[in-house]
């Protein structure tokens, strides 16, 4: 089950020793729970079913009763993928899918209520908490199990858990860098659709709204660049999940005391020139092998840059010959 759901759950007070009949307990359920569980992909009337049933029940039949959210479960659909570069897309499509719903969303909110600022701030200002849900909801579940995939630990725990866990609340934060930019440009909609109402009122002429329908922002680069939500959260996503993947393997290999890694071999037809050059390299991790370029080295050519999906292989050193020739046995 979703953490997210059960931390919910659990501010309500449904969960609490107090002397409540069930009926009671069920009504802390409030609406806005009910709207944040939905946010998380949960089918209401099922969840409400179950929590029905649960109410004044001990927690762990709460937990052998709640469903996987449908996020949990296209999580969990992924992970069946072996093959890292696939693994990577697929848990990225996941969030980016949900973001391209909340675009479209934000999008038609601001096209109907342009006239009605109020509506138009609430009905996004909760088009975006869902979409925090989402992102936090995304990051618990798709973060340990990357990283596990590259770490190959049986158990994340102990120093692994932490980096896991560092990722999860760095990634989150450009999450937040997207809400707050949203944020930005709904404020800068309202503004300038008021303005014009007020000249347009002055010179009884009817509401000119040209370029602030069919536009959402998330994202300006430094050079100024505007970016669509989707767009930015599906680079955002594919280089989330392929870092946290890299860093599990490189974590591993500390911990092995191995050092050579290999860069993934695939290269594509719109593969920039540094990945086409560094694609199939084999690396020194703490750059204190002469023989080989370090992973630092790789990262400065602009290797894993955003949207890249080249990813790390941590080799088994016996079986790779000084001479320049792996002969196989990824571990």
């Amino acid at each position: 089950m979703n953490s997210e759901l059960l931390s919910l759950i659990r501010a309500t007070g449904y969960l609490s020793d107090g002397d409540l009949t069930d009926q009671a307990r069920y009504d802390l359920l409030t609406p806005s729970f009910w709207r944040r569980a939905r946010a998380l992909g949960y089918d209401l009337p099922d969840l409400k079913r179950k929590l029905w049933r649960a109410a004044g029940r001990p927690e762990t039949f709460l937990l052998s009763q709640l469903p996987l959210s449908e996020i949990e479960k296209a999580v969990r659909a992924s992970e069946k993928e072996k093959d890292p570069r696939k693994r990577i897309k697929e848990t990225a499509a996941i969030i980016a899918l949900l973001y391209k719903r909340g675009e479209k969303a934000i999008k038609a909110a601001i096209d109907q209520n342009l006239d009605n600022p109020d509506r138009l701030r609430a009905l996004t200002d909760r088009i975006r908490r869902e979409l925090l849900v989402n992102a936090a909801s995304w990051l618990g579940t798709s973060i340990p199990g990357l990283y596990l995939a590259g770490s190959r630990a049986g158990l994340l725990q102990g120093p692994h858990a932490k980096a896991a866990q560092a990722m999860a609340t760095q990634e989150m934060n450009r999450f937040r860098e997207v809400d707050a930019q949203l944020s930005r440009h709904i404020e800068e909609v309202i503004a300038e659709s008021e303005k014009r109402r007020v000249q347009a009122t002055l010179a009884g002429k009817k509401v000119d709204y040209t370029g602030l329908r069919g536009r959402v922002i998330g994202h300006k680069t430094i050079d100024g660049k505007e970016l669509g939500i989707a767009d930015y959260i599906q680079m955002v996503a594919i280089t989330a999940a392929r870092n946290v993947f890299n860093t599990g393997v490189e974590n591993s290999m500390h911990q092995k005391g191995n050092d050579l890694a290999m860069i993934s071999r695939e290269v594509r037809v719109n593969s920039c020139g540094a990945c086409r050059q560094w694609a199939g390299k084999i690396v020194s991790i703490s750059g204190n092998n002469p023989n080989y370029p370090s992973l630092q080295d790789a990262r400065d050519a602009n290797v894993f840059h955003p949207h890249c999906i080249h990813f790390l292989e941590d080799i088994n050193e016996d079986r790779y010959s000084g001479t320049g020739h792996y002969r196989g046995g990824a571990i």
